[in-house]
């Protein structure tokens, strides 16, 4: 009887545990489907990404660092990268798609690589993604046309994703402040008054050595700007609806140079000096009066916080100021502006799954991915400032484990919708005297260029470069040639001497142009210009979207 009840408790223990353990299987089971059918709803993709031979061999590669593991960890996607040299962007993509082993998304700045893929048919429109499978881009190109206007192509549908970036200046000009005081000098206003200024630095010894060993100014990004711009594919202005092409200001800048050149108050070898490099050293070495430079995001951290303390190091008493562009005989223009609306996106006609595609995109759009994708993780690389925006916790190891993201992993994001901390002015730790430095001549910067637009300062070019079309394959050679042959022979007028006259070098130019079917490409432009006069992105759109900003950057730079 006792028996028999232990047996009949056993069995029924052992049944409850069989289920049990059932139950528990089953849930088990259930668990790992519901997972594995997650995991399996996560579309794939794969996305090209700018090698800048900056990430260190301890981070791994471009391909496999920890932020493309954060990317596929976090995303809505897997994501596989695949590299492409910065320098050679171009020759990479043409064998990647030649060999039909392109990836699904490009990201690339340069229209002149991605305007082709669209005539060689390689493109997929990206319409039907957007009103499919969008909620962040889709608000984003709805709240500013502007964006979705320039990803139009001449088939009407849209091929390209965009951003929106922070219009300001791209390139600036300084000016040594404490020479000015000392040889009793204003800054110059005009162009005539930029050469008096200039030579005056480089012969009546302003940094008190006895000897004459300084130099006016360098040749460097912006100065053909202020004579109208220097771009031969974007040299026209309208007139009445019609483009005509300009060669002034060419000459103008020439003549200019030419005489500095002359006169010994520029370089000699400015010429061979390609990437700025021995400019920005005489500069640091307190041997240049001007100093013309780009102005892109790390500029002003570099010029003001590291730049500037070498320069005072050398020169303890140098003082700068920002410089307005002087105005030229053709008239007063403004600094070249960052691209306010940049394509930067897009798609392989081959790829599979375009879902994933926007999925990534808008994950990429949204202001957490662009924190993390530009200053790292919250607590890890950064803590908020005082100001509420991301102040790095350690710089030196952001060095190593930040310093190779730029922009590279995250193209796409729009700098606006993240609000102050995305904005230069909102970058800078102003508890450190010389980022509170950076920050007050951003400052003097955009007091300057807000004025020059309130003054109606012209554009250097007739719109910014990237939202001009790229030629026709069959005149894309000829101005490829022209571009290198005629900016030659203006660099040689300039240091020929006598020999080799303004006069002679601009009808020499003017032949090579018309050797090299200028007439055509003028023609080309002007049918462009004519049917899309009213959707183009002008100077006055570049300018409204400056002062939709302005409000913001006063804000931050109270």
């Amino acid at each position: 009887m006792f028996q028999s009840k232990v047996y009949n408790r056993t069995i029924a223990l052992t049944c409850a545990m069989l289920a049990i353990l059932a139950i528990t299987t089953a849930c088990v089971g259930k668990e790992d489907q519901t997972t594995n059918s997650s995991s399996a709803k996560k579309g794939s993709l794969s996305a090209t990404v700018y090698d800048r031979g900056l990430i260190p061999a301890s981070e791994g590669t471009m391909e496999k660092n920890r932020w493309t593991k954060w990317i596929n960890e976090s995303g809505p996607a897997n994501v596989t990268f695949v590299a492409v040299p910065r320098t050679e962007s171009k020759q990479k993509l043409n064998t990647l798609f030649a060999s039909g082993s392109a990836p699904d998304l490009i990201f690339e700045f340069e229209p002149s690589i991605k305007n082709p893929l669209y005539d060689q048919k390689q493109l997929m429109p990206i319409d039907d993604m957007i009103n499919n499978y969008s909620t962040v881009y889709k608000k984003l190109i709805e709240e500013n046309p502007a964006l979705k206007q320039a990803s139009i192509k001449s088939d009407g549908k849209m091929y390209e994703f965009g951003k929106l970036n922070e219009a300001i200046p791209q390139n600036i000009a300084v000016i040594r402040q404490d020479w000015l005081e000392k040889l009793n000098l204003t800054a110059p206003q005009t162009t005539e008054e930029l050469y008096q200024v200039a030579k005056a630095f480089a012969e009546n010894d302003p940094d008190g050595n006895g000897k004459k060993d300084t130099y006016g100014l360098n040749i460097g990004a912006g100065l053909s700007d202020v004579f109208g711009g220097g771009s031969l594919n974007n040299s026209y202005v309208d007139v009445n609806g019609e483009l005509v092409r300009q060669w002034d200001n060419h000459r103008y800048h020439t003549e200019f140079v030419k005489q500095l050149f002359d006169e010994g108050i520029i370089d000699k070898d400015f010429i061979t000096d390609n990437n700025g490099a021995k400019a920005r050293q005489d500069f640091l070495n307190g041997k240049t009066g001007i100093y013309f430079t780009q102005a892109n995001t790390s500029l002003w951290s570099r010029l003001w916080v590291a730049d500037y303390a070498t320069l005072k190091a050398n020169v303890p008493g140098a003082e700068l100021a920002i410089l307005a562009y002087p105005k030229s005989p053709l008239g007063q223009y403004i600094n070249w502006i960052n691209n306010p609306v940049q394509m930067t996106a897009v798609v392989n006609r081959s790829a599979k799954d375009p879902k994933a595609i926007m999925e990534y995109i808008d994950f990429l759009s949204t202001p957490d991915t662009g924190r993390t994708l530009t200053s790292g993780l919250e607590g890890v690389h950064w803590n908020n400032g005082a100001g509420g925006c991301p102040n790095a916790i350690d710089p030196e190891k952001n060095k190593t484990e930040t310093g190779y993201l730029g922009q590279d992993y995250n193209m796409v994001f729009s700098v606006p919708e993240g609000g102050k901390c995305f904005f230069i002015a909102g970058t800078f730790n102003v508890e450190k005297p010389e980022e509170k430095l950076a920050k007050d001549m951003f400052k003097a910067n955009l007091d300057i260029f807000y004025d020059l637009i309130d003054q109606q300062a012209s554009w250097p070019g007739l719109t910014h470069s990237e939202h001009l079309p790229s030629v026709p394959q069959e005149l894309l050679v000829d101005l490829q040639n022209a571009g290198t042959e005629i900016p030659n022979i203006f660099k040689s007028a300039m240091v020929s001497g006598s020999s080799y006259t303004v006069e002679q070098a601009m009808a020499d130019a003017q032949a090579t142009w018309d050797k090299y079917n200028g007439k055509k490409i003028d023609e080309f432009y002007q049918t462009w210009y004519s049917e899309n006069k009213d959707t183009i992105l002008m100077p006055v759109d570049i300018f409204s979207i400056v002062n939709d900003q302005k409000k913001l950057q006063e804000d931050i730079l109270k």
